[in-house]
């Protein structure tokens, strides 16, 4: 029976590390193959060589040595190799009688391995898993299926892998490949100007390295993949290129020529994080901010990217951007770049829409001029579907005939945000309940600034815009939404946080729905 080291899930998953020989190996293969692999390509490497290596050990051990089988039988300074103990390697130190009522008389011998003493059955009647039929031409390996292994255990190896090479200055990785440095083309300062200039001659960009490297020489005896490869770590080192593609596309962009907010958080979406106990808040909130699906919310995202409907925050309205949230994250994947540039597609004029995608300000910018051309509002639905392929994406909004509706207009009067009711002309379906504006949109940002830099607390800021928003409802009652709504006005906060300070002030009680009713007579 094999007990090969290499057919266990441990030997893949838990044990294994990469040693010198294993990237002596890697080496080997890139030397061979003379292009850039992918990191499952490299951990076939090292799967067959660790099982080759295993053949080849087992084989020297069992020169000269005996298979271990309990029907035969042996004597005293006879080598034993045994397979079912990972061929740990022994030598017979004596022989003694046994008896066992299943099996009758057999012999017992002792076996000296790894300077313990073992004892094993011999000269056993009757069948026995451990006997091996034809044991002096056994073969462990003659039934090892590489490919199993390498379906079985293929991803756990190049996660290794990665991290191994990952630390080996000699390896360099460029979306998703892996290649050698003494390997590749010489790309040098005069090269990155030219490429600069081929990059301003056409906007900035984003060109395919391929459009690229044709206005540049490099060494023409290389393989033209070694070659874009060389161009794409050059350029990725740098800091003067962008990588601004989709994943499985690499485009390249001047840095220079990039809007300022893809660079530059807008000030209105910048979040500082906000501890709260979040085993505060009830399942209903917890649905709400599903609902709400604000992008520092850290929601699970859907498996797959899916069409999507969102509420348009005063946030995003002000800086002209859309939410990178947990529901639209898949309809836009992003790569190993910060920074990507995508097509939106209007799906009623199919205008195109230059827009960038903003890993970790967890924004997609470009939307301003699209915002203000149909007028949508705060609180306004917009729709998010798959394109035709990566990096476009199909944007609209819920069209409607203008009508004349019922709005919350903010006001600054004494260092407090006041609201109003006021009748505005809307042509977009809104959540009635999110809805918000402003005809005073530089006093508003003058505001925030104020309050940040004088440190407001949430709870200052929560309860000094309660009042007015209050006073708007007959029932003097405020939902939960129209709060996060009107704060994120002048101060950026998730719904957790916020939600977390109206249940522990004692001022503010449910009342239910999600509405929620200042009782001043409690403590503040």
């Amino acid at each position: 029976m094999n007990h090969s080291e290499t057919q266990s899930l441990e030997y893949w998953v838990s044990d294994l590390v990469i040693t010198d020989a294993d990237v002596e190996q890697i080496y080997n293969h890139f030397l061979e193959a003379e292009k850039p692999q992918l990191a499952g390509q490299i951990s076939e490497v090292i799967i067959n060589y660790r099982v080759s290596e295993e053949r080849n050990r087992i084989k020297q051990l069992l020169t000269g040595r005996t298979l271990y089988q309990p029907v035969a039988g042996y004597e005293v300074g006879d080598e034993l190799v045994f397979p079912a103990l990972r061929f740990a390697a022994g030598t017979v130190q004596s022989v003694r009688e046994g008896y066992d009522p299943s099996y009758g008389k057999y012999d017992v011998v002792a076996v000296e391995i790894d300077a313990k003493t073992r004892e094993f059955a011999s000269n056993l009647a009757g069948e026995h898993k451990l006997n091996i039929e034809n044991g002096d031409g056994y073969d462990p390996f003659e039934d090892v299926d590489l490919d199993d292994i390498r379906a079985r255990y293929g991803a756990s190896v190049t996660k290794v892998v990665v991290d191994a090479l990952s630390e080996k200055d000699e390896f360099v990785r460029v979306e998703g490949k892996w290649f050698v440095k003494d390997l590749m083309a010489d790309v040098n300062i005069g090269h990155l100007h030219l490429a600069e200039a081929v990059l301003d001659m056409n906007e900035g960009g984003p060109l395919r390295t391929e459009e690229i490297i044709v206005h540049l020489d490099l060494d023409e005896g290389l393989d033209n993949e070694v070659r874009i490869f060389s161009l794409n770590y050059a350029l990725s080192e740098d800091n003067r290129f962008d990588e601004v593609g989709p994943p499985g596309n690499i485009d390249w962009f001047l840095r220079k020529a990039e809007p300022d907010a893809v660079h530059i958080v807008p000030e209105r979406l910048r979040y500082t994080p906000h501890a709260f106990d979040r085993d505060q808040l009830t399942p209903q909130l917890l649905l709400l901010e599903r609902e709400l699906d604000d992008e520092w919310s850290d929601l699970e995202p859907p498996q797959s990217a899916q069409p999507t409907i969102l509420a348009l925050t005063y946030p995003h309205r002000r800086a002209g951007t859309l939410p990178l949230s947990s529901r639209n994250r898949p309809l836009f994947p992003i790569g190993a770049s910060r920074r990507q540039r995508v097509i939106l597609i209007d799906e009623q004029t199919e205008e195109e829409i230059v827009a960038w995608v903003v890993r970790e300000g967890r924004y997609i910018y470009g939307l301003s001029e699209w915002y203000s051309n149909h007028s949508i509002p705060v609180g306004g639905f917009i729709t998010l579907k798959p394109g035709p392929e990566s990096g476009r994406v199909l944007i609209d909004f819920d069209r409607r005939r203008p009508k004349r509706e019922w709005v919350r207009l903010a006001t600054i009067e004494d260092n407090q945000l006041k609201f109003e009711l006021e009748r505005r002309s809307v042509g977009c379906g809104y959540d009635d309940l999110l809805i918000v504006g402003t005809d005073f949109v530089g006093a508003v940002d003058s505001l925030a600034r104020r309050l940040g830099a004088n440190n407001k607390t949430l709870t200052s800021i929560l309860i000094g815009i309660f009042p007015t928003l209050a006073k708007l409802n007959p029932q003097e009652t405020v939902h939960t939404k129209t709060l996060y709504s009107a704060i994120n006005m002048i101060r950026r906060v998730p719904p957790g946080p916020l939600f977390a300070e109206l249940i522990k002030h004692p001022a503010l009680q449910p009342v239910g729905d999600h509405y929620w009713q200042y009782d001043a007579s409690r403590p503040k």
